[in-house]
């Protein structure tokens, strides 16, 4: 690199400091510049967490080897979500510093509404949650940073075996059982090569994804489902990301590697054909795109020292920032564009739903059309059925994306809801009208009795019910059909045999009053049951209260001649 732009490079780097510096003006509560070691974290996190509530998230994804709590972090409101990590290797915890620091300026400065190097860092946390997991391997970082002294005893035998004899663990760079994280996933895994058991460096495990962390990860990853995925790991200042690309996907990445490049200042690793790490696996299995960014130069096998932590940040500042941006342009796309095809199968399947309306009004002419076909209830079913599949479909997008498949299916849906409402109301209008022949069936052969009472008490309900289900009827038109074929003529029937059921009840008090000795009151009704209005349309119902009557009376003038002869 030529020395005109060793000096540009130098002043991007002091300018961005510079503007993101300006944009962050809240007191900080992570200090990157320190050995960051698994209480601070835990201590840090809870302390975003509290200053930041509904923005800031804590989560345990998984337990290390020796049992410590593996933490993600979310930061940000949106459904969108982007994943960077770091400390997959244990003398590489400077990546946790660096993550960390993320969370911390990033969160201010959302809070105080700033931007950081021209990020509006309050739309993005709006659209993108970003997940960061600071510190994938918590045993490696605490045995590279404390040595034995928080580990089993029974262990320490193994563990010094593992680092060849030494018990100087500034080089360890697996997790603490020896296993290699970054060589745990899944793309030309039984091609790595590497130390055949545990060791401080490169062991493969014993199978794919063997290590507690491993699976904490992959988990993790299955659940939060993100666009894109940063791999922070901190030799050699450059960035790995192609892994058996091709096409389009090889030209996404390649972009995205590109700018990835000018923000750092990285460069980028031309070939690469490892796998084993995350990474690769992310890129090759998820399909999406990952990039594995070093950040410091190279320093042999120790942890990076805390003097090279400013220009880290310096170089790094926005990564996480451009990352949740390009995320969620993925994830609007790729969102828009299922939208867009629920959207057209809804529209499509509307055409055939629009033939419903023939059988709930257009073809309904005469009273006689006022009935449910099997056509029509095999149409309403296979509507009903693609209305819940579609809902299914539209449930799996995201809430934002809900909008227009919704619109679509409501067009559907009110072919399906009118002809629900056009079936209920010819059901309620065949039912009374059964229980209004069998009613006026009662009337007609002279049958008064607590059956025709009941009778009768059920086609005032009925006739309610099918009132009330005609009104939620689509057409004014078909309404007026079925009032006229159903509820008019219960409402006559219901009336006129109300006429002799009220004489029937009266004589039915009578016949009670008379086993009483109540003659009086039996005199009074008597009086009464002669004035009450009679429509004389059912004459077997007219001979079966006369009949009645005159049984009655007779008694009457048998229990006591005198009123018999007053009357």
């Amino acid at each position: 690199m030529s020395t005109f732009r060793l000096l540009l490079l130098s002043f991007i780097i002091l300018f961005g400091t510079f503007l993101f510096s300006e944009s962050t003006s809240a007191q900080s509560i992570v200090n990157p510049n320190q050995t960051y070691s698994t209480t601070k974290l835990l201590n840090d996190i809870k302390k975003l967490e509290k200053s930041y509530p509904g923005l800031v998230k804590k989560k345990v994804i998984g337990k290390s080897e020796y049992g410590r709590n593996i933490y993600a972090v979310s930061l940000g409101k949106g459904e969108s979500t982007v994943f960077i990590h770091g400390s997959h290797h244990a003398r590489e915890w400077i990546t946790t510093n660096l993550t960390m620091n993320m969370i911390d300026k990033y969160a201010a400065a959302y809070k105080s509404n700033t931007n950081i190097n021209g990020y509006n860092v309050k739309k993005l946390l709006n659209n993108t949650t970003i997940w960061f997991v600071p510190m994938v391997n918590p045993d490696g970082v605490t045995l590279q940073q404390s040595g034995l002294k928080n580990f089993p005893a029974k262990d320490h035998a193994k563990i010094i075996k593992m680092n060849a004899g030494s018990q100087n663990f500034k080089r360890w760079k697996a997790n603490a059982k020896g296993v290699d994280l970054n060589r745990q996933y899944s793309p030309n895994w039984n091609s790595l090569g590497g130390p055949k058991s545990p060791y401080y460096k490169n062991y493969n495990g014993p199978k794919v994804a063997s290590a507690s962390e491993t699976k904490a990860v992959l988990s993790f990853v299955d659940k939060i489902d993100p666009e894109m995925a940063i791999a922070y790991h901190s030799s050699g200042q450059i960035i790995f990301w192609k892994y058996q690309q091709t096409g389009s996907r090889y030209a996404q990445d390649a972009k995205y590697a590109g700018k990835l490049s000018t923000i750092t200042g990285y460069s980028l690793v031309k070939s690469k054909s490892f796998g084993g790490g995350f990474s690769d696996w992310f890129s090759n299995v998820e399909k999406k795109p990952a990039f594995t960014i070093e950040v410091s130069p190279a320093v042999g096998e120790t942890h990076v020292p805390l003097k090279n932590y400013a220009k880290i940040w310096s170089q790094n500042a926005s990564i996480g920032l451009y990352t949740a941006q390009e995320g969620f342009k993925l994830f609007d796309t790729r969102n828009t564009i299922a939208s867009d095809k629920v959207t057209k199968q809804i529209q499509t399947y509307t055409k055939t739903a629009s033939k419903l309306k023939n059988y709930y009004s257009t073809d309904i002419k005469s009273q006689s059309k006022l009935k449910v076909t099997s056509a029509h209830k095999s149409l309403y079913d296979k509507t009903n059925k693609e209305i819940k599949k579609q809902e299914k479909a539209i449930a799996k997008l995201p809430a934002g994306y809900r909008t227009k498949p919704n619109a679509a299916l409501k067009t559907t849906k009110s072919y399906r809801d009118n002809s629900l409402a056009y079936l209920n109301a010819i059901q309620a209008g065949d039912d009374l009208a059964k229980v209004n022949k069998k009613l006026t069936d009662y009337a007609i052969a002279g049958t008064l009795n607590n059956s025709t009472l009941t009778t009768y008490e059920k086609v005032s309900k009925k006739i309610t019910t099918a009132e009330s289900q005609i009104k939620k009827m689509e057409s004014n038109k078909v309404q007026k059909l079925a009032i006229a074929k159903y509820v008019a003529p219960a409402t006559k029937s219901k009336k006129d045999i109300g006429y002799e059921l009220a004489r029937y009840e009266l004589l039915v008090e009578m016949e009670e009053q008379l086993n009483k000795g109540d003659y009086d009151k039996v005199k009074e009704n008597i009086t009464k049951y002669e004035k009450l209005h009679s429509t004389y349309f059912y004459k077997k119902t007219e001979t079966t209260l006369a009949s009645m009557l005159q049984a009655i009376e007779d008694e009457l003038l048998l229990l006591k001649p005198e009123e018999g002869a007053a009357s």
